[in-house]
């Protein structure tokens, strides 16, 4: 009787070990280990029960198989280099993740300009309701419009020279970060030492209430915008 149980068993696994002979055949896998071997068998197997075309299979097990003959040299084997068996197998059906892309200049310095036009609305709301005096200090409309077209911009600057970590991953140097900074910050206050002294209806400091529907008539206007064109969040 345990003569018999030992021939079923031994029976149930010849086909297991014919499967993965074949993969590995078939993959060029001979000279992987049986570890790494059994996780492309593994792996196979779950593609086949997910009905990925034969031909995709194939060309990702070869895929596959040329890294792992590669990696396995410093003891790294399939499990550790791509994760289960079953998320591999996600990754191969969903393909590779897409590079997540650079935000166009001109949305970030929108953004940015939308949301600085808004600070300073709120800031000469505040200034204008408890200091008479503000009106000498903000300049008015045209300086508000100038200086949050210029930070917008300076800031879109800033962002894309400091560098998208998400897309390059480039870390720029402190003391160059300051440098870029105190130069923006420069370019700034003089454009608002130049505008804020225009006269005029055009630069007409207006009453705290106004500035407080300004901001709120940007602030929906940026959302809005931030929809309409997939606008990514910024530092600023």
């Amino acid at each position: 009787m345990a003569e018999n149980n030992k021939e079923t068993e031994n029976k149930q696994t010849i086909p297991d070990a014919e499967n993965v002979t074949e993969t590995v055949a078939k993959t060029d896998a001979a000279d992987l280990t049986k570890r790494n071997a059994e996780y492309l068998f593994k792996l196979k197997k779950v593609l086949e029960e997910k009905n990925v075309p034969s031909q995709r299979i194939e060309e990702a097990l070869q895929s596959i198989t040329e890294e792992l003959k590669e990696k396995q040299r410093q003891g790294v084997t399939a499990t550790k280099l791509y994760g289960t068996v079953s998320e591999k197998a996600e990754n191969i059906i969903k393909g590779p993740k897409k590079a997540p892309t650079a935000t166009p200049f001109w949305k970030i310095a929108l953004d940015n300009g939308l949301m600085m036009f808004i600070m300073f609305c709120i800031m000469y709301a505040i200034l204008q309701q408890f200091s008479p005096n503000s009106s000498q200090i903000n300049g008015g409309f045209l300086t508000l419009i100038v200086t949050s077209v210029i930070a917008g911009v300076a800031m879109a600057y800033f962002y894309r020279v400091a560098g998208d970590r998400r897309t390059s991953g480039r870390k720029v140097p402190f003391w160059k970060t300051m440098l870029l900074s105190l130069v923006l910050v420069i370019i700034w206050v003089t454009a608002y030492t130049l505008v804020v002294n225009v006269p005029g209806v055009i630069n007409q400091t207006l009453q705290p209430v106004v500035y407080v529907v300004l901001a709120v008539l940007m602030f929906g206007l940026r959302y809005f915008l931030k929809k309409k064109y997939d606008i990514k969040s910024t530092p600023f």
